[in-house]
């Protein structure tokens, strides 16, 4: 039985496996980029990090509730329903995950993949304002940029993917008449712990609302239809000031359909 990772650096993942013994647990350490053992002198360098691994089971339960609509048709037989397509893109330009580098090369500290980047100079990616980059007003972020074109899509969901606690912003936008127009802007909200009045606000936990299009009986700006060949792209953003992430993503998980709503009046979707 697996106990816990308990933490995790800028390189390196620490595990504890608690075996078939919790009162003897086996320290497992890799490398938490490439998923490779680490090196014995290194191991030895972090097992003071394991103080003392609780022997409790830690349980856990998770309930879902659907809401659903039964589907019909009418007598001219139009559907009340239309199956959202999955609509996926990557601001990591299809690489699944990328590494978000660390704003600058530490003394004796080299970046992984950076080779011996110099001192006090900004990784590629990298802007930085105040006194950088010991100032206590420093602060750093990193941004990648995707551009993809799209044909015949109505968005009614989007749903930005990235690892908190970095993550600072995620941004798409549609470019087909030269003045980029905001489709979805995702920002990070940041429990404030206020439970129980509010039993969700737990303090210091993180979500990431998506973007919801539909009626504006429901309280919901209306989807807009994006046709054939229609330039999108899209702006990632994560704080970097200190420590880089490793095996970062900044995907667009979307649904939506193939017609204007115009064609379609009054059919769910």
């Amino acid at each position: 039985h697996t106990c816990a990772v308990v933490r995790c650096g800028q390189t390196t993942c620490l595990g504890v496996d608690c075996g078939d013994e919790p009162s003897r647990p086996r320290v497992k350490h890799v490398d938490s980029h490439t998923r490779h053992p680490l090196p014995p002198e290194i191991i030895e360098q972090r097992l003071g990090m394991v103080k003392h691994v609780r022997p409790e089971l830690l349980r856990y339960h998770m309930k879902f509730r659907f809401w659903f609509e039964d589907y019909t048709k009418d007598q001219t037989g139009h559907p009340s329903h239309y199956n959202l397509d999955r609509i996926y893109y990557q601001t990591e330009a299809n690489a699944g995950e990328y590494d978000v580098p660390p704003a600058f090369n530490l003394p004796g500290q080299e970046i992984p993949g950076y080779g011996k980047w110099p001192a006090n100079t900004t990784t590629p990616g990298t802007t930085c304002t105040g006194q950088c980059p010991d100032g206590p007003d420093c602060e750093c972020v990193h941004t990648i940029t995707y551009h993809w074109n799209v044909s015949n899509i109505r968005l009614l969901y989007a749903g930005g993917h990235c690892h908190a606690p970095s993550c600072l912003s995620l941004e798409l936008y549609r470019n087909d008449t030269g003045t980029p127009q905001l489709l979805c802007r995702q920002l990070p909200v940041y429990g404030n712990g206020t439970f129980p009045v509010d039993k969700w606000d737990e303090a210091g936990y993180v979500t990431l609302p998506p973007c919801l299009w539909g009626s504006l009986d429901e309280g919901l700006e209306e989807p807009v239809f994006l046709p054939e060949n229609t330039p999108l792209f899209s702006i990632k953003k994560n704080r970097n000031t200190h420590l880089g992430h490793y095996g970062e993503m900044a995907s667009w998980q979307m649904r939506g359909v193939s017609f204007p709503a115009e064609s379609q009046a009054g059919v769910f979707v």
